[in-house]
């Protein structure tokens, strides 16, 4: 049977759903702002994900998962494997891959390099603790990065910003709260500069327009012309990002 039936919830927010001689997990999460159902595929953990708005039920997100079948196993097909952070990976850092490399010394952080060899992030301290400062790492530089450009975009939109956080939220890039709070993705840091900056534009923008209105939009062009051409990045090569860590 080619279009097989959703198995008996293995949770309160998972089923199983079978293609074939295949299956995968889905994964529910309600969202109350949400207006519709949404799929994506969570590509780090190979399962899909369907956003349920407010009044959906979990007959109808079984079927709507079932009825994009199709869609989300070719999708899956696509996906590349992970890249954890070991020695020797090769990661982007601002969009230009780097390798990751074991220095053997205790002490010294992650330090970018140019070498004969190609770019490098050199990374010191015991084996353990590797992958932990790589993220710290980039966590830090995703900051910064965010940091000033949000500090051109607000001055330029004559807006003053609340604090400024990283998260690794998969169902949004960023967000702007109403205190004017401004959350952002730090995997940004391992794209383009230009997509890192369409971000920052774009939750600036929303401490004019709290919404997805023309005016909204305006201020976006206003302060990132090119805006468009980022955005359509994130989303045809944004869930590669989720490869790495």
């Amino acid at each position: 049977m080619l279009f097989g039936a959703a198995k008996k919830q293995q949770s309160g927010t998972h089923f199983t759903l079978d293609y074939g001689e295949q299956s995968v997990v889905v994964e529910l999460r309600p969202n109350p702002r949400a207006k519709r159902y949404i799929l994506r595929l969570d590509s780090k953990a190979r399962q899909a994900v369907v956003t349920v708005p407010k009044g959906g039920t979990r007959k109808q997100a079984e079927r709507f998962a079932r009825d994009q079948v199709r869609w989300i196993f070719e999708r899956l097909d696509r996906l590349e494997e992970p890249i954890p952070f070991v020695p020797n990976a090769e990661i982007p850092l601002r969009g230009i891959s780097h390798q990751l490399v074991a220095t053997g010394a205790a002490r010294g952080g992650v330090k970018p390099a140019s070498t004969d060899v190609g770019l490098q992030l050199q990374v010191s301290g015991a084996p353990e603790h590797f992958s932990r400062r790589v993220m710290d790492f980039l966590k830090k530089q995703a900051l910064s990065d965010f940091r000033g450009r949000v500090a051109v975009h607000a001055a330029a939109l004559e807006v003053k910003p609340g604090a400024i956080r990283l998260r690794d939220g998969k169902s949004r890039w960023g967000s702007c709260s109403s205190n004017g709070t401004l959350n952002f993705s730090w995997r940004l840091i391992l794209a383009p500069p230009d997509v890192l900056d369409y971000l920052a534009a774009h939750e600036v923008a929303h401490l004019r327009e709290m919404n997805h209105s023309d005016r909204f939009w305006a201020h976006v062009q206003d302060i990132c012309p090119a805006y468009n051409t980022h955005r359509a990045w994130l989303r045809h090569q944004g869930g590669q990002l989720w490869r790495y860590g």
